[in-house]
């Protein structure tokens, strides 16, 4: 091993490995190429049952959720029938690495890795959201000072709202599009300048932008896709795949600046790919299987307000048949209005609440569905002792409850495939032992991905409408609305190279916590008390 030396890593967050794979064979990503050619290749894998909003914490504190707590920007408080926002800084019951090298005098520079906190008193720098998909804080940094410094020379990046707010139209998408393309050039501007500035033992720089163009325009990029419309696709080309070149050309140009005694680490998280799944019916299948109970007062709103539910559906249906150029005038009026009418048409007060269960009287429920991404859908059993009025009691009869449930779940099929619609279905418990167990689901879902998910929010309703069925559950129907038409899987690939990194495959998958002791041991520091494993085949080679 050098006598100091130094980790750089560079990610793609959700980067998909297939496509990197793919387009660097081609030669559409030649820097890319360079790192899997010439590097240690290996494949990754998140946690199970939680690939969505513990993929960066885990990665992190190299802890499983049920050592850190983390699984969804808004969870349920233990022990109510509440919920919080979750600010991953404050909330997270782990120690990121960058924290264990900086109280051992390895000094770091941390830019815009996901779903983190600042962490005061770090021995370097640290930037959060300057460009992120999961925004939280907004942009700070630590030291406070270097946000003035940053926003002074590079500016803000351009995609400076939730990338689920743009609009859905054909310009919309490209306007979004360029907005990412022109943050991944200042991106890696501002990389530079502060890897130049030297001094550094691990340096990270993410980038969020393949995350962004991944989850909005995966519609654009598959031509398999219920969404996808070929003449924007003839005229403006891959948005996906432009961003993808994008960040390729500024991992080109920032590992220009480094020197021949850092060890680069290539990381490519969770990847991407269509959108899938029945979680936007869970509530109702619960409530359909009598095991989940809708609120009272959201009967009523349902019922009363009738010219405001038909006023919706005719905006809705006049809102499809405009031309194109008279919805881009017209959407910033139209969304404000479309707001106020799902706000009135749902109660409310009942928006503050997580959508998956915003209509359920949850104390009065068996269980109900928590927020936990659309791939894998969580589940919390009302139980006794744990819950203010829990329902069902623990031991046999929880056991008997969960088991008739996950068979019920099992049974569902696509109503026109005749395919099964759930995956898999397991116990937290199962899986994880922890402290922070009670923050999590008790169940997770896993949907079959075998079926294209359309969107409502794009293009027609083509492919959006998911018709399933069961013995127990008979058929229920539905529309998915949610504007994303990519989504995640689990798996990931990395490339390590630098001094006595020899290039080749590894033989094995490591899991995403093991990066953070990877990272320290490569530094000489020990993490104490996690569940990720050092990549002993990386550490043996530079020893």
């Amino acid at each position: 091993m050098p006598s100091n030396p130094k980790v750089l890593l560079l990610a793609m967050d959700a980067g998909d490995k297939i496509l990197l794979r793919q387009w660097a064979a081609d030669g559409t990503l030649p820097t890319i190429r360079s790192l899997l050619s010439g590097g240690l290749v290996g494949e990754t894998m998140s946690l199970a049952g939680f690939y969505e909003g513990s993929t960066w914490p885990s990665f992190y504190t190299g802890v499983t959720p049920a050592h850190h707590g983390f699984h969804s920007l808004t969870q349920l408080k233990p022990g109510t029938y509440d919920f919080q926002r979750c600010y991953p800084g404050d909330f997270i019951k782990a120690e990121p690495f960058w924290d264990c090298l900086s109280k051992a005098g390895r000094r770091v520079a941390v830019l815009d890795v996901p779903l983190s906190g600042i962490s005061t008193g770090l021995k370097g720098m640290q930037m959060v959201e300057w460009a992120s998909h999961d925004g939280v804080y907004g942009f700070r940094t630590w030291p406070a000072t270097l946000k003035w410094q940053v926003l002074a020379r590079f500016g803000r990046h351009p995609v400076k709202s939730s990338c689920d707010s743009y609009r859905r139209t054909r310009r919309g998408f490209c306007g979004f599009k360029d907005h990412l393309l022109k943050g991944v050039q200042s991106k890696a501007d501002l990389t530079i300048h502060y890897l130049k500035k030297g001094g550094w033992d691990f340096f990270a720089q993410v980038f969020s932008e393949s995350h962004c163009i991944g989850h909005q325009c995966w519609h654009l990029h598959d031509p398999r896709h219920p969404g996808y419309d070929p003449e924007t696709a003839r005229h403006k080309g891959d948005p996906v795949r432009a961003v993808y070149q994008a960040i390729d050309s500024a991992l080109g140009r920032i590992m220009e600046h480094v020197g021949q005694d850092t060890m680069i680490f290539f990381l490519a998280t969770h990847r991407m790919a269509h959108a899938f799944g029945g979680n936007f019916l869970l509530a109702e299948i619960l409530k359909q299987l009598d095991l989940a109970v809708q609120r009272p007062d959201t009967v009523t709103a349902q019922r009363s307000p009738g010219w405001i539910r038909k006023s919706y559906e005719g905006l809705r249906r006049c809102w499809r048949q405009l031309p194109e150029n008279l919805k881009e005038t017209l959407e910033p009026a139209v969304a404000s209005l479309h707001s106020l009418m799902v706000h009135r048409l749902h109660g409310g007060d009942r928006l503050l609440l997580p959508s998956e269960i915003a209509d359920i009287d949850l104390q009065n429920s068996k269980c109900f569905p928590l927020q936990n991404g659309t791939a894998v859908s969580g589940i919390r059993i009302n139980l006794a002792g744990r819950e203010p009025n829990g329902l069902i009691n623990s031991g046999d009869e929880a056991e008997d409850f969960c088991e008739e449930l996950c068979q019920n779940l099992l049974s569902i099929v696509d109503g026109d495939t005749g395919k099964p619609l759930v995956k898999s279905v397991r116990r937290t418990v199962d899986l994880y032992r922890g402290d922070c167990l009670d923050h999590l689901p008790d169940l997770l879902v896993e949907w079959n991905d075998d079926r294209i998910l359309g969107s409502s929010a794009v293009g027609d309703f083509k492919g959006s409408r998911l018709r399933l069925a069961s013995e127990k559950l008979g058929v229920l129907a539905g529309i998915n609305t949610y504007v994303r038409t990519g989504d995640h899987r689990p798996e990931g690939l990395f490339a390590a190279l630098g001094p006595g990194i020899r290039s080749g495959n590894l033989a094995r998958t490591v899991s995403i916590m093991d990066f953070a002791p990877t990272f320290t041991e490569l530094l000489g520091v020990k993490m104490p008390e996690i569940d990720g494993r050092p990549i002993t085949e990386i550490l043996a080679m530079v020893r």
